[in-house]
Protein backbone atom coordinates (compact mmCIF):
# COMPACT_ATOMS: atom_id res chain seq x y z
CA UNK A 1 0.00 0.00 0.00
CA UNK A 2 1.69 3.34 -1.00
CA UNK A 3 2.47 5.31 2.23
CA UNK A 4 2.35 9.28 2.85
CA UNK A 5 0.72 12.40 1.28
CA UNK A 6 0.78 14.21 -1.70
CA UNK A 7 4.11 16.74 -0.29
CA UNK A 8 6.05 13.55 1.22
CA UNK A 9 9.24 12.74 -0.37
CA UNK A 10 9.05 8.59 0.09
CA UNK A 11 6.72 6.58 -1.58
CA UNK A 12 6.81 2.65 -0.42
CA UNK A 13 4.48 -0.26 -1.38
CA UNK A 14 4.96 -4.08 -0.68
CA UNK A 15 3.32 -6.72 -2.87
CA UNK A 16 3.51 -10.31 -3.61
CA UNK A 17 6.32 -11.35 -5.83
CA UNK A 18 4.55 -11.93 -8.75
CA UNK A 19 4.30 -10.62 -12.27
CA UNK A 20 0.96 -9.83 -12.26
CA UNK A 21 1.55 -7.29 -9.22
CA UNK A 22 3.82 -5.07 -11.27
CA UNK A 23 1.24 -3.17 -13.50
CA UNK A 24 0.11 -1.95 -9.52
CA UNK A 25 3.25 -0.69 -8.71
CA UNK A 26 4.05 1.05 -11.80
CA UNK A 27 0.47 2.89 -11.02
CA UNK A 28 1.04 3.49 -7.87
CA UNK A 29 4.44 5.27 -8.34
CA UNK A 30 2.86 7.25 -11.68
CA UNK A 31 0.73 8.50 -9.34
CA UNK A 32 2.71 9.74 -6.47
CA UNK A 33 5.25 11.48 -8.76
CA UNK A 34 2.56 13.40 -10.57
CA UNK A 35 1.86 14.72 -7.05
CA UNK A 36 5.18 15.87 -6.26
CA UNK A 37 5.18 19.68 -6.70
CA UNK A 38 8.96 20.59 -5.44
CA UNK A 39 10.26 19.59 -7.30
CA UNK A 40 7.58 18.87 -10.04
CA UNK A 41 8.48 16.16 -12.08
CA UNK A 42 8.27 16.41 -16.01
CA UNK A 43 5.96 13.88 -18.12
CA UNK A 44 9.41 12.01 -19.31
CA UNK A 45 11.20 12.04 -16.14
CA UNK A 46 7.79 9.82 -14.77
CA UNK A 47 7.84 7.48 -17.95
CA UNK A 48 11.97 7.10 -17.23
CA UNK A 49 11.02 6.46 -13.39
CA UNK A 50 8.40 4.11 -14.13
CA UNK A 51 10.63 2.45 -16.76
CA UNK A 52 13.31 2.06 -14.47
CA UNK A 53 10.52 0.38 -11.15
CA UNK A 54 9.21 -1.53 -14.26
CA UNK A 55 12.76 -3.35 -14.93
CA UNK A 56 14.06 -3.89 -11.35
CA UNK A 57 10.50 -5.13 -10.07
CA UNK A 58 10.34 -7.72 -13.41
CA UNK A 59 14.26 -8.50 -12.52
CA UNK A 60 13.53 -9.03 -8.60
CA UNK A 61 10.09 -11.53 -9.51
CA UNK A 62 12.08 -13.65 -12.00
CA UNK A 63 14.91 -14.33 -9.24
CA UNK A 64 12.44 -14.65 -6.33
CA UNK A 65 9.81 -16.92 -8.33
CA UNK A 66 10.84 -20.11 -6.48
CA UNK A 67 10.40 -18.80 -3.23
CA UNK A 68 6.15 -18.79 -2.44
CA UNK A 69 5.94 -16.50 0.07
CA UNK A 70 8.05 -13.87 -1.31
CA UNK A 71 7.41 -10.47 -1.10
CA UNK A 72 9.04 -7.15 -3.02
CA UNK A 73 9.34 -4.33 -1.19
CA UNK A 74 9.40 -0.84 -3.58
CA UNK A 75 10.79 2.61 -2.60
CA UNK A 76 11.28 6.13 -4.22
CA UNK A 77 12.78 8.77 -2.13
CA UNK A 78 13.50 12.29 -3.71
CA UNK A 79 17.19 13.73 -2.76
CA UNK A 80 17.90 17.15 -1.99
CA UNK A 81 18.86 18.69 -5.21
CA UNK A 82 22.47 17.49 -6.60
CA UNK A 83 22.45 20.99 -8.43
CA UNK A 84 20.48 24.33 -8.22
CA UNK A 85 18.48 23.04 -11.43
CA UNK A 86 18.41 19.35 -10.72
CA UNK A 87 17.44 17.08 -8.18
CA UNK A 88 17.81 12.97 -7.37
CA UNK A 89 15.18 10.29 -7.65
CA UNK A 90 16.13 7.46 -5.87
CA UNK A 91 14.20 4.16 -6.44
CA UNK A 92 14.87 0.80 -4.91
CA UNK A 93 13.46 -2.82 -4.63
CA UNK A 94 13.94 -5.03 -2.29
CA UNK A 95 14.06 -8.78 -2.93
CA UNK A 96 13.92 -12.16 -0.86
CA UNK A 97 16.88 -13.81 -3.32
CA UNK A 98 18.91 -16.45 -1.73
CA UNK A 99 22.29 -17.19 -1.29
CA UNK A 100 24.80 -15.17 -3.54
CA UNK A 101 22.04 -14.47 -6.27
CA UNK A 102 23.01 -10.81 -7.15
CA UNK A 103 21.39 -9.08 -10.18
CA UNK A 104 24.72 -8.44 -12.94
CA UNK A 105 24.45 -6.86 -15.95
CA UNK A 106 24.47 -9.51 -19.01
CA UNK A 107 25.85 -9.14 -22.37
CA UNK A 108 22.25 -9.84 -24.78
CA UNK A 109 22.44 -10.70 -28.18
CA UNK A 110 19.63 -8.69 -30.51
CA UNK A 111 17.66 -12.39 -30.60
CA UNK A 112 17.42 -12.65 -26.82
CA UNK A 113 14.19 -12.29 -25.77
CA UNK A 114 15.39 -11.85 -21.95
CA UNK A 115 18.16 -10.27 -19.66
CA UNK A 116 18.18 -6.90 -20.96
CA UNK A 117 16.70 -5.12 -17.82
CA UNK A 118 19.66 -4.34 -16.32
CA UNK A 119 20.97 -2.87 -19.43
CA UNK A 120 18.47 -0.34 -19.34
CA UNK A 121 18.64 0.87 -15.99
CA UNK A 122 22.16 1.20 -16.73
CA UNK A 123 21.52 3.15 -19.63
CA UNK A 124 18.61 5.28 -18.28
CA UNK A 125 19.96 5.85 -14.53
CA UNK A 126 22.46 8.30 -13.40
CA UNK A 127 23.63 5.19 -11.10
CA UNK A 128 22.39 2.40 -10.07
CA UNK A 129 23.63 -1.23 -8.20
CA UNK A 130 23.15 -3.39 -5.76
CA UNK A 131 23.44 -3.74 -2.02
CA UNK A 132 22.06 -6.16 0.67
CA UNK A 133 18.43 -4.98 1.75
CA UNK A 134 17.99 -3.72 5.38
CA UNK A 135 14.29 -4.51 4.76
CA UNK A 136 14.64 -8.21 3.18
CA UNK A 137 16.80 -10.80 3.66
CA UNK A 138 17.49 -10.46 -0.01
CA UNK A 139 19.29 -7.74 -1.89
CA UNK A 140 18.04 -4.23 -2.71
CA UNK A 141 18.77 -2.83 -6.05
CA UNK A 142 18.40 0.83 -6.42
CA UNK A 143 19.18 3.24 -9.32
CA UNK A 144 18.84 7.07 -9.09
CA UNK A 145 17.60 9.41 -12.06
CA UNK A 146 18.06 13.31 -12.42
CA UNK A 147 15.10 14.94 -12.46
CA UNK A 148 15.86 18.35 -14.29
CA UNK A 149 13.56 21.27 -13.63
CA UNK A 150 14.12 25.23 -12.31
CA UNK A 151 13.96 26.08 -9.16
CA UNK A 152 10.49 27.34 -7.43
CA UNK A 153 10.41 31.46 -7.29
CA UNK A 154 11.18 32.35 -3.87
Amino acid sequence: MPSGHAEDPTWQLRFPAREQYIARARVALTAWLKERQDPEISAEAVDDAVLLLSELTTNAVVHTRCLPDAELVCRASLAARETPTAALLRIEVHDHAEGDDRPQLKDSEDADESGRGLCIVAALAADWGVRPSSITDGNAVWATLRLPGELPAE
